[in-house]
């Protein structure tokens, strides 16, 4: 029994020395992991004790351990799956609600520093991720995942590493939004406002930027609040 709490107690300890290791190096995503030997000889630890402190920082989103590659840096930063419990709010439309009031504050300046604030690279990443969002609506097509990605990539452009981050935890929103408008407003809002956004961060126009995603935003909200109106 005190083995097992040993055991426990080590993996735990060797997590937090791994997560030293990942701060003081300013490890970024996608950056890869010494190997479990360099850390065996790093910590001090056998590798059974490597091996759960990795699980134990993958279950946390601070880890990515794919087969054959090792572990890297995890793009979630250490942010939960789904931190603010979102999974057991049961009334969707409600939910997607507030979510969209949440977003409703945040994103349009988001917007706005990304027109503020974004690269080269970054504004030709934004376009051709619009792109591939159009295309996909255009056939008809699945674009959730796409459109998630493509306010992520809004989110890195505006350089505010504290709305990176929450954009994690809002992505489901735009799920939320797809299934309480039965996609309804793909081609007279999503298409139309997505383009006018992007274009306005490529054109480094901070206004127009903020503008269009408000638009974006409240034009969802007002399609549900309507839905939620009918049916009381």
């Amino acid at each position: 029994m005190n083995t097992g709490k040993k055991s426990i107690s080590m993996s735990e300890q060797a997590a937090k020395q791994i997560i030293e290791f990942i701060t003081s190096n300013q490890m970024l995503p996608g950056d890869r992991m010494p190997t479990e030997t360099d850390l065996m000889e790093r910590l001090e630890v056998s590798r059974s004790t490597i091996r759960e402190a990795i699980k134990i920082l993958s279950a946390r989103n601070i880890l990515e351990i794919r087969q054959g590659s090792g572990a890297s840096i995890s793009p979630k930063r250490g942010i939960p799956d789904d931190p603010l419990g979102l999974t057991f709010i049961y009334d969707d439309d409600r939910l997607a609600i507030d979510l969209l009031d949440v977003r409703t504050m945040l994103e349009p300046r988001t917007a706005m520093l990304a027109a503020m604030n974004a690269t080269a690279i970054q504004c030709e990443n934004l376009k051709r991720q619009c792109k591939i969002v159009e295309n996909l609506i255009s056939q008809k097509q699945p674009y959730e995942e796409e459109d998630i990605q493509l306010h992520k990539l809004i989110s890195e452009a505006s350089g505010n590493k504290i709305l990176i981050n929450l954009s994690y935890i809002l992505h489901m929103s735009v799920k939320k939004t797809i299934i309480a408008t039965s996609d309804a407003l793909r081609d007279s809002n999503t298409f139309i406002y997505h383009r006018k956004t992007i274009d306005a961060i490529i054109n480094k126009d901070p206004v127009s930027a903020y503008n269009s995603m408000m638009v974006h935003v409240c034009g969802l909200r007002e399609f549900i609040a309507g839905k939620i109106s009918e049916k009381k």
